[in-house]
């Protein structure tokens, strides 16, 4: 018999095809083993989910950082901390997103990112996002243009073997000197490629698509805007169906009609909810981030000197919500696929997370009416 089992009884079941009203999910040691109608609950501790929504667990590949800690801090605890917190907001897996950072300190991060996955108190390490060094400073945003550097594969190969393999996503601007090849080069062992921090036009996001991105890093924001004579980045992005595309549904990054108008131009496959968090779960306050005073107040994270966004203290639990108001007609199976099957797919683990399937693991979040998390289990053990 399985050590450790459970029985979800009579949820609705999110699916990519629609939900499933009143059947069970059977867990045995952290998989998911049956999906159906009155299973056997023999051996398993079971779950009441009746009058419950039963989703794949959220899966952040954008998130900086989450109850007053940072991943790009260098500080397993820290990490640590980030990962329970995820957990109650539905999150299950994540990218651990790192900034633009010295060399050291880049290190530093990377080191304690690893050290912690595996052994995680919530949501689960599913690799690391680098979010720059590689980026054009003069779409910056709220990083440091004096840390960005020009492409470098053997850093990034110092940085994988430090990591063990857990760059997952990298982020570049695919118009500077040397992103092409560097861009190929990543690819080449597995790893995805997203434009982002760019000025880049249309031609240079097709010759970034030949050189093997996929992804963009938060549509619209801190990238070269749409026009009707040069589209650009977000062009590029809104009618190439090879790209997925990151929001951020917070109500500050992104006006609900700009979401609107991804989703009616987008596949429903192709949008991905990220946080970008860097101080979710944190109340309202002053924070020191990233060497640099942050103001987090009415639901957005600024920068204290000139007030420009800098992160979120966004959770995917409220994403999700803020589009469900703004979109009442988008399907709902549809909507939670984009935090959990639409982002396995940018990292390639949608044959092991995103579903609830037989196969998957367990990472699921049960969520109210209201789409409220009610509960959330990693690996089928309840965080958060």
């Amino acid at each position: 018999m399985p050590a450790h089992s459970l029985l979800l009884r009579g949820g609705d079941i999110v699916s990519s095809s629609g939900l499933r009203h009143n059947a069970d999910v059977r867990i045995d040691d952290g998989i998911i083993t049956q999906v159906g109608a009155e299973l056997s609950p023999s051996g398993a501790r079971v779950i009441d989910a009746r009058r419950l929504l039963v989703a794949p667990g959220f899966i952040d590949l954008h998130v900086h950082g989450a109850g007053g800690s940072l991943c790009e801090s260098g500080d397993n605890a820290q990490i640590e901390t980030v990962s329970a917190t995820l957990a109650r907001f539905g999150v299950t897996g994540f990218l651990a997103t790192i900034a633009t950072l010295p060399p050291d300190e880049l290190r530093a991060a990377v080191r304690a990112i690893a050290a912690v996955a595996g052994h995680e108190p919530g949501a689960r390490i599913l690799g690391i996002h680098l979010e720059g060094p590689y980026l054009n400073p003069e779409r910056a945003g709220a990083q440091q243009h004096a840390w960005m550097r020009r492409p470098s594969i053997e850093e990034f190969d110092a940085l994988q073997d430090l990591s063990g393999g857990l760059i997952r996503l990298v982020t570049i601007a695919p118009e500077i000197a040397g992103a092409l090849p560097f861009m190929q080069a990543v690819r080449a062992q597995g790893v995805a490629v997203a434009a982002g921090h760019s000025n880049a036009t249309a031609a240079d996001m097709e010759l970034a698509v030949a050189a093997g991105a996929t992804h963009v890093t938060h549509l619209f924001n801190a990238m070269r805007p749409l026009h009707h004579r040069e589209p650009g980045i977000v062009g590029a992005a809104l009618t190439d169906d090879r790209l997925s595309v990151e929001l951020i549904c917070d109500g500050h990054h992104l006006h609900e009609r700009a979401v609107d108008m991804v989703m009616r131009c987008k596949p429903p496959d192709k949008v991905v909810l990220v946080s970008d968090a860097v101080a979710a779960g944190c109340p309202a306050g002053t924070y020191e981030l990233f060497g640099t005073h942050c103001v987090v107040a009415a639901g957005a994270v600024r920068l204290e000197g000139n007030g420009q966004l800098a992160g979120s203290c966004l959770s995917l639990d409220q994403a999700v919500r803020n589009v469900r108001r703004w979109n009442p007609a988008l399907p709902l199976h549809q909507l939670l696929q984009m935090p959990a099957r639409n982002a396995a797919s940018v990292i390639g683990c949608s044959a092991q997370r995103g579903a609830i399937s037989p196969g998957q693991a367990a990472d699921i979040v049960l969520l109210d009416a209201g789409l409220h998390v009610v509960r959330s289990l990693c690996g089928g053990i309840e965080a958060g």
